[in-house]
């Protein structure tokens, strides 16, 4: 697979972000469909066709929301492995949501996760005016505790949701000025 390196918004040594296209819709599906993948989501399968997934899917390409950005995360060989987005977006407060899906499990534990997050991580803190990003994810979920740590992300709470329980974690501009993700002392 080739990228079309103008989609391309932050690349590392395992992944790089990109911007979502049409041809990601039958990638994004199948994840979607998937009970395992649904499960580190506390969701359950979409229960939409492809016909109509897909077509919300190109509107969502054609006309991004106000409040979400979205992005592909790609392997070094071009594969689609997954996504990554920023959402609920607080103008007003400075911060939004963050979220990942690595729907390619043979992907999984091999950084591919970490990388992609400070990817967008670097990437909203050096093109937007946000100075907060926060994120849920399910208690039981360590693969992705370690994760969004060595991303540069602390716990801060927890929160309940029907019978799940998420711990939330956070990230700030500030403390990117403080040290890198390797505790030096540097800048952005």
């Amino acid at each position: 697979m080739t990228t079309v390196q103008d989609d391309v918004i932050a690349e590392g040594a395992v992944v790089r972000l990109r911007r979502k296209r049409d041809s990601d819709a039958r990638s994004d599906y199948r994840w979607r469909k998937d009970a395992v993948l649904a499960r580190y989501d506390a969701a359950t399968p979409t229960p939409l066709t492809y016909k109509e997934f897909a077509a919300q899917h190109r509107q969502e390409c054609e006309h991004p929301q106000p409040f979400r950005r979205s992005f592909a995360v790609e392997a070094a060989d071009g594969s689609h492995i997954g996504n990554v987005m920023y959402y609920n977006i607080d103008a007003a407060r400075r911060e939004a949501e963050l979220g990942i899906t690595i729907g390619e499990t043979a992907y999984w534990g091999q950084g591919c996760g970490s990388e992609a997050v400070t990817l967008l991580v670097d990437h909203v803190f050096t093109h937007t005016s946000l100075t907060r990003i926060y994120l849920h994810t399910l208690d039981w979920n360590t693969r992705a505790h370690g994760a969004f740590e060595r991303a540069g992300f602390c716990e801060c709470g927890v929160a309940r949701r029907g019978e799940h329980r998420f711990v939330r974690m956070e990230i700030r501009r500030e403390w990117l000025w403080e040290k890198d993700y390797q505790g030096r002392a540097t800048a952005l």
